[in-house]
C-alpha cells in the first residue's frame, strides 16, 4: 500500500471535534454543546438579504484576492482604527482558516517555527502541519490569566528557526485580552529578533472591559504585522466561510496574491454577503457584546458554585479554560457523552489537552464556550457539577 506523507501522519486530531461521532452515536439524550465556538445568535437580517439577493447570470470565478468590493468593504471597516488602510492591504479567504495557512506558507520555510502563546487554537497545528512549520509553544498560565511572559522568557524561545509569533486578541481558547502597552511591547520584542507578527483578531470585537487594540494600528511595525479577520463568529455567519488576510507589507501580499491564483478566487456569495457584513452599524456591535458578556457572566457564576472548580474570567471572546478536579478531562469529556445523564440531558466539553503541544499540561483542563442561550450554559454547568460529584475517576 503506497504510504500516505508525513504531513498527513501528523496532522493533530481537532480537541474541539473529536468527541462528535460518540455525540452521533447517543440516543434519546439532548446535548448541551459548550464544546465548539458555534454561536446560535440569529445571523444578521442584512447578511441573509445578500444571500436572497444574490442571483448572477453566470456564478463565474473571481479575482484571487476578493472581489474589488469585499476588498474596499474590509479596508474602510479595519480604516476605522487604523487609517489610511487601502484596498491593496486586503486579500479575501475561504475563512479566516485560509488566511492562517496563507500567512504561515508565505512566512515560513519547511522546518521553520511558529511561536505561539499556550494554551492556543488547536487548528494553529494542522496549519502548521500544511505549510510545514512547527508550532513552538509559549507557555502562559491559568494562575495570572493566561498572560504573555517576559522579554527574557520569549528570548529564550527563540531559535535560528524561528519565523514569526501568532496569538489571538481576544483569546481562543482562554477569553484573555492583550491591551495596548502588552501589545506595544510584543511587537517591539518581534521587532528586535525580526520577525513576523500574526495577530488573529476573528474575536475583537467582542470584549467585555477594555476594547483590544488591532496590531494594525501600530505603524512603526507595519511591515511585520499581519492581521487574520472572519465573518464566523462576530456576525454568527461561521459557515459563509469567509475571512481576510490584512497586512501593509507590499511584498507579503504580492505573494499572498499568488498563493490565491494557486485556488482562484473564494466563493462569490460569501463575499457579497462580506460587503453587507462590514457596513453594519456599530451599535450591532455593542449588542453583540451585550450578548455575549451576559452568556459569559452566566457561565463564570455556574462555574463558582461548583466546589474545587477554577477559571479565570475571560475579557473578551466567549470562551474558558476551566480546572476540574479530576485526572483526565479527556475521560471525563467521553463520561459526560456516553454514561452521564441528567433528566435524559448531558454537557459535550473540549478537553484541554488539545489546546497543548504537550496535552499533560491541559490534563485537567475544559474548555467551555458561551454560545448557546444563558438559560441552556446555567443548565450545561449545573449538569458538569452533578458529573463531577458522580465521577469516580
Amino acid at each position: 500500500m503506497p504510504r500516505l506523507s508525513h504531513r498527513a501522519d501528523s496532522l493533530q486530531e481537532s480537541a474541539i471535534r473529536k468527541l462528535d461521532l460518540t455525540v452521533r452515536l447517543q440516543h434519546g439524550v439532548t446535548f448541551h454543546r459548550l464544546n465548539i465556538g458555534q454561536p446560535d445568535v440569529a445571523t444578521p437580517a442584512p447578511l441573509l438579504d445578500a444571500i436572497a439577493s444574490w442571483r448572477p447570470r453566470v456564478i463565474a470565478y473571481g479575482p484571487a484576492s476578493g472581489t474589488p468590493e469585499v476588498r474596499e468593504a474590509a479596508a474602510a471597516y479595519h480604516a476605522r482604527w487604523s487609517p489610511g488602510l487601502s484596498a491593496a492591504d486586503v486579500v479575501a479567504t475561504t475563512g479566516g482558516s485560509e488566511a492562517l495557512l496563507f500567512a504561515f506558507t508565505s512566512v515560513c520555510d519547511p522546518g521553520d517555527e511558529v511561536l505561539v502563546p499556550e494554551p492556543y487554537y488547536t487548528n494553529y497545528n494542522g496549519f502548521g502541519t500544511v505549510a510545514g512549520a512547527h508550532i513552538r509553544p509559549i507557555p502562559t498560565h491559568l494562575e495570572d490569566g493566561f498572560a504573555i511572559p517576559s522579554d527574557e522568557v520569549l528570548d529564550g524561545l527563540v531559535t535560528p528557526r524561528t519565523r514569526a509569533l501568532v496569538f489571538s486578541n481576544p483569546g481562543n481558547p482562554t477569553g484573555a485580552v492583550t491591551g495596548r502597552a502588552e501589545l506595544q511591547r510584543v511587537l517591539d520584542w518581534a521587532a528586535r529578533h525580526d520577525l513576523f507578527v500574526i495577530a488573529d483578531e476573528v474575536y475583537r470585537r467582542i470584549w467585555f472591559r477594555e476594547a483590544p487594540p488591532s496590531a494594525l494600528e501600530f505603524d512603526a511595525h507595519r511591515d511585520r504585522v499581519i492581521v487574520i479577520d472572519s465573518l464566523s463568529k462576530t456576525y454568527s455567519a461561521c459557515g459563509i466561510r469567509l475571512g481576510f488576510l490584512l497586512s501593509r507589507n507590499g511584498r507579503l501580499m504580492e505573494k499572498i496574491e499568488r498563493l490565491g491564483q494557486a485556488r482562484l478566487g473564494p466563493q462569490p456569495l460569501a463575499q457579497a454577503v462580506g460587503v453587507a457584513a462590514l457596513q453594519m452599524p456599530e451599535a450591532y456591535y455593542e449588542t453583540i457584546r451585550q450578548t455575549y458578556r451576559e452568556r459569559v457572566a452566566v457561565m463564570m457564576d455556574a462555574l463558582a458554585e461548583i466546589p474545587g472548580v477554577s477559571a479565570p474570567r475571560p475579557e473578551g471572546a466567549f470562551y474558558t479554560m476551566v480546572h476540574l478536579p479530576v485526572n483526565d478531562t479527556e475521560h471525563f469529556a467521553r463520561y459526560l457523552v456516553e454514561t452521564h445523564r441528567s433528566d435524559g440531558e448531558s454537557v459535550v466539553v473540549a478537553p484541554g489537552g488539545g489546546f497543548y503541544a504537550e496535552p499533560e499540561r491541559g490534563r485537567q483542563q475544559i474548555r467551555l464556550a458561551a454560545v448557546t442561550e444563558a438559560a441552556s450554559i446555567r443548565r450545561a454547568v449545573q449538569i458538569i457539577g452533578e458529573a463531577l460529584a458522580a465521577y469516580d475517576g
